[in-house]
């Protein structure tokens, strides 16, 4: 694949090696793997070659005015919801090559300071070292369940309603499922089996097939296709919170700030009790919790 000898790649390696001070790769029996520290240099490696392929093709486009590229870090809830709506409300003779890159929370303040997304939105926390808040929204949960459920008819569920049922949650409790077990931990509510995911797209697929219930994020429960489903508001508000990052010294472009024009514009037609907060505004008798609350 390299158009080179085997020995000439492994001496290649070694000298890497050397010039490194730490060991890529290990032997695992008869297999040859990397090591912890290969890992962590092979992720680097690729974010470097990834900035680099086609760099020269797109500064001769941007010089001829036709080449720009418009780079987006967001968690899921939002890259395959919220931004694909946003992005379809501008209009497609502005649009210029556009990079949507899904990534996990902690990693979309990552990829806007290290230059390879313009903007990222991600969920708390949100005051990120390097970085400028520019947009701040908060909602609360709601319950997600199979149309056919008992409880589809309701126009609210209560989270005393849970209890008992095999219920969907998100793998990770030091986050957005933290503050949804504290709620149902202070109603003394308990399911009757669970099913843990890492994505809240992977919980409504469940909900669908299960017939189970979820109390998700409101971007996830109330952007999805619904046919088949029955969203709700609960008795007790949990709030969820996301906003959009940026870098302080690079302006948004005109058309970024139209993107997000537009997906404030589709969160309060779709998500009941969607509140903006001004992130540069102190005055506010009754702001949002600090950025770096647990969401």
């Amino acid at each position: 694949m390299l158009g080179c000898s085997q020995p000439h790649v492994t001496r290649t390696i070694q000298h890497l090696e050397v010039e490194l001070g730490l060991a890529l790769l290990e032997r695992v029996g008869r297999r040859v793997v990397l090591s912890d520290e290969g890992l962590a240099f092979e992720g680097e490696a690729r974010r470097m070659v990834q900035a680099f392929v086609g760099l020269a093709d797109r500064v001769r486009d941007a010089a001829a005015g036709s080449g720009r590229v418009l780079r987006i870090a967001a968690i899921p809830a939002i890259c395959s919801t919220l931004l694909p709506l946003a992005l379809a409300r501008l209009a497609i003779e502005t649009l210029p090559e556009i990079h949507l890159v899904q990534v996990p929370a902690n990693g979309v303040a990552k990829q806007v300071r290290d230059g390879m997304a313009e903007i990222g939105l991600s969920s708390l926390p949100l005051d990120t070292p390097g970085l400028k808040l520019v947009k701040h929204y908060t909602a609360p949960a709601a319950a997600v369940l199979h149309q056919d459920d008992p409880l589809a008819g309701q126009t609210q569920v209560k989270l005393d309603d849970f209890a008992g049922r095999r219920q969907v949650t998100m793998l990770d409790p030091m986050r957005f499922q933290r503050q949804v077990g504290l709620a149902f931990a202070a109603r003394g509510v308990t399911g009757a089996g669970y099913v843990r995911t890492n994505a809240a797209s992977n919980a409504i697929q469940v909900v669908r097939s299960m017939k189970a219930i979820a109390l998700l994020d409101p971007i996830s429960a109330w952007t999805v296709d619904n046919s088949d489903l029955a969203v709700k508001p609960v008795d007790r508000e949990v709030p969820y919170h996301w906003g959009v990052v940026a870098d302080p010294q690079r302006p948004l472009h005109p058309l970024v700030e139209e993107l997000l024009d537009h997906l404030e514009a589709i969160a309060r037609e779709r998500i009941p009790a969607f509140v903006s907060f001004d992130p540069d505004d102190d005055s506010a008798d009754a702001g949002p919790p600090p950025a770096r609350q647990e969401d």
